[in-house]
């Protein structure tokens, strides 16, 4: 079936002016199961939030990628794409169902949490009947959720976003510098979290944040390890335990009879099996297919995407489909092959504060003053990926408004979305170069990915900085790679990080502003504040608007921090970002919107 013509143009428009607004679950117009009502995304081109009515069990998927996930083991996961995996395999406190929103659901939880009058004390009941994977093979008791969130501390798991979301926690400071000076010793007791009975999780807290908790136990943090199977391999630094990870959702990675992950091949292949001990009746995930294979290491986009498409029984992984190829789908692919998804997301080019030339704000004003934003979305697939960014909270997200909204804070190096030399350059005579350019060691070091899109990023930022008369040294690596080893680590951490970005962990502002640009929260691995900004007042503002309830109160106090933020040019906000994914004829995939990528546990495959 061919598409009519005038079709591509109305996407293109669609996804440039509404798609970051966000439908779903609480959009009756929606069209029972999609998210073309309400947000001017065309119905044949909106994401599926529902299985099918007539949905096949069975039949085995592949999962097309261009690299691997960042962890195996769900303490320190914290990538888009390793959350297709955890979503699939594991069971959290609470869960994203596909047409969530704005509040996960139960999951291991068996209802919603209990939240005491003054807000200090969360109570959760766990669900009976969950058991672990082979080889361990119990039932899940809230000790293995405790141990969870406690072996996160260790600088072997490095959990990135625990300090921004479960600082309150009583005795948590103190745990955390327990892990750190003794790395091999176990995990350390965090006094706050408490076990009652084996089906009873209590949580203290100093300051009134269980909301923000409650959320961030949404996360793979919450998915439950048992102590007596994983402490051995949390005796290491870095832990082990990703090599022999057990499961609790309808899933797990192929495994043999000592725990081995036969099924995972770092950067080649993760074979997902049905989990034994998965129990149907106490899940909400149909978990229709009986296997699914991801198929990592390709780097060439284009003919990867056509290969989904013209293919059988395949969707696409962490690869987006470059702008060429989009094209083609919404032309003449088969309806449903070609989904749009709003990320509630962002993507930016991390400056980093801590070491020359960018240790100093006018250097770093002159840069983002310099850079082509425009060229920089255009990369990715132009209009058709979002709108050019001014600031980082994104569309229709609490806050966004506040900050300035879509015309922006009102800096002036950001007033010109195709850039502004002049200006550049007299932000560079300010901090001192009285030619406007560089002088002296003008070499600037960048890490990246090295696949496409984004090395064709890195490319036009490099032109901005040759325009001030830098030297870049580019080094393009796998996507893994660059956030473990790289920017995610502030000892190896390069000048330039140009191609990160941020996909909320709920939808709030603090999600989007506290883990990336808080000072209190970078971390010495698996970091993720990559410029690592550091500035006190802005610290102090970030942990003032944690406290906050009333929503317009919050959204006021965050919008004002995103100006902070922005004003101390720490990156270059080049685009919010929206979802692209691609799907063969024959699988009736569904999109889980917390994600913006495939529901592993809610896709199947069409009857023959």
């Amino acid at each position: 079936m061919r598409r009519h013509p005038w079709l591509l143009t109305l996407l293109v428009l669609a996804l440039a002016l509404a798609l970051p607004a966000c439908g779903g679950g609480d959009d009756d117009e929606g069209g029972g199961g999609s998210t073309g009502g309400g947000t001017g995304i065309p119905e044949e081109f909106a994401a599926p939030t529902a299985p099918p009515e007539d949905a096949q069990p069975g039949g085995e998927l592949t999962v097309i990628a261009a690299e691997d996930i960042d962890y195996m083991d769900p303490g320190p996961a914290y990538y888009q794409f390793t959350y297709m995996v955890t979503a699939a395999a594991h069971r959290t406190l609470l869960g994203w169902k596909p047409d969530d929103t704005t509040e996960p659901s139960p999951d291991l939880a068996a209802e919603e949490p209990e939240i005491s009058d003054d807000g200090k004390t969360i109570t959760f009941k766990l669900r009976e009947g969950i058991r672990f994977s082979p080889p361990v093979d119990r039932e899940v008791t809230s000790a293995d959720v405790k141990y969870a969130i406690e072996r996160g501390l260790l600088p072997g798991v490095a959990n990135a976003y625990l300090p921004s979301y479960l600082g309150d926690v009583v005795g948590f400071k103190q745990a955390l510098k327990q892990a750190r000076e003794n790395p091999t010793g176990g995990a350390p007791d965090i006094p706050g979290i408490q076990t009652p009975d084996d089906q009873t999780l209590v949580i203290e807290l100093e300051r009134p944040t269980a909301a923000t908790v409650i959320q961030a136990l949404s996360l793979p943090i919450s998915a439950p390890v048992p102590e007596e199977y994983a402490k051995e391999f949390d005796a290491e630094n870095p832990s082990t335990y990703g090599e022999h990870v057990v499961f609790t959702g309808p899933y797990m990675v192929e495994n043999n009879a000592k725990g081995e992950l036969v099924g995972y091949k770092p950067g080649r292949e993760i074979r997902l099996v049905r989990n034994p001990n998965w129990d149907p009746e106490t899940d909400y995930r149909p978990a229709y297919l009986d296997a699914i294979t991801i198929r990592e290491g390709f780097a060439d986009t284009a003919s990867a995407s056509r290969r989904i498409l013209n293919g059988s029984a395949q969707v696409n992984g962490d690869l987006t489909p470059p702008p060429n190829v989009i094209q083609e789908a919404a032309q003449s692919a088969e309806p449903g092959q070609l989904t749009a998804t709003p990320s509630g997301g962002n993507r930016y080019i991390a400056l980093n504060t801590q070491a020359p030339p960018f240790d100093d704000i006018n250097v770093r004003k002159a840069v983002v003053a310099a850079s082509d934003r425009v060229a920089l979305r255009n990369t990715r697939g132009g209009e058709l990926v979002g709108p050019v960014a001014t600031h980082y909270i994104p569309p229709n997200f609490p806050g966004f408004e506040e900050a300035g909204g879509v015309e922006g804070t009102g800096a002036d190096f950001l007033a010109k979305p195709e850039g502004d030399i002049e200006l550049a350059k007299e932000y560079m005579r300010q901090a001192g170069y009285e030619s406007g350019m560089c002088e002296g060691d003008c070499t600037v070091t960048l890490v990246g990915d090295g696949a496409s899109p984004a090395k064709e990023t890195t490319a036009v930022f490099e032109d901005a900085l040759r325009a001030l008369g830098f030297e870049p040294q580019t080094r393009g690596v796998a996507r893994d790679i660059m956030y473990t080893r790289f920017c995610g680590n502030p000892k190896a951490a390069p000048n330039v990080c140009p191609s990160v970005g941020w996909l909320k962990d709920f939808n709030d502002p603090q999600s989007m502003l506290q883990p990336t640009f808080s000072g209190d929260q970078i971390q010495p691995s698996n970091n993720v504040n990559w410029p690592q900004l550091d500035v006190p007042e802005i610290n102090e503002a970030i942990d003032e608007a944690t406290l906050i309830a009333d929503p317009e109160e919050r959204a006021k106090a965050w919008g004002e921090i995103d100006k902070m933020i922005t004003e101390q040019a720490a990156a270059v906000p080049y685009v919010w970002d929206n979802q692209v994914n691609i799907q063969s004829a024959d699988v009736a995939g569904v999109i889980n919107l917390f994600n913006a990528n495939w529901d592993l546990a809610f896709t199947s495959l069409k009857a023959e």
